[in-house]
């Protein structure tokens, strides 16, 4: 997880590798979000300022998930 802002705002670029399911579910903190499993994602959290965000990536609708990771602004 990478996180960066562009013109103020919060961007997070997520990559992974290891799952084979079709989907995967990102969890960011209280939000999911299922997109393909492509490898890597961009999350437009669009948000200014300071924040800490919690990422782990999971086989969709499934508990098989990554490692957490923390990004900081």
């Amino acid at each position: 997880a990478d996180g960066f802002k562009v013109k103020g705002r919060q961007q997070v670029d997520l990559t992974w590798s290891g799952s084979s399911a079709g989907d995967v579910d990102i969890h960011r903190d209280n939000n999911v979000i299922t997109t393909n499993n492509d490898g890597f994602y961009t999350d437009n959290i669009g948000a200014k300022g300071g924040a800490t965000y919690v990422y782990k990536v999971c086989d969709a609708g499934t508990d098989n998930c990554s490692a957490t990771q923390t990004v900081v602004f």
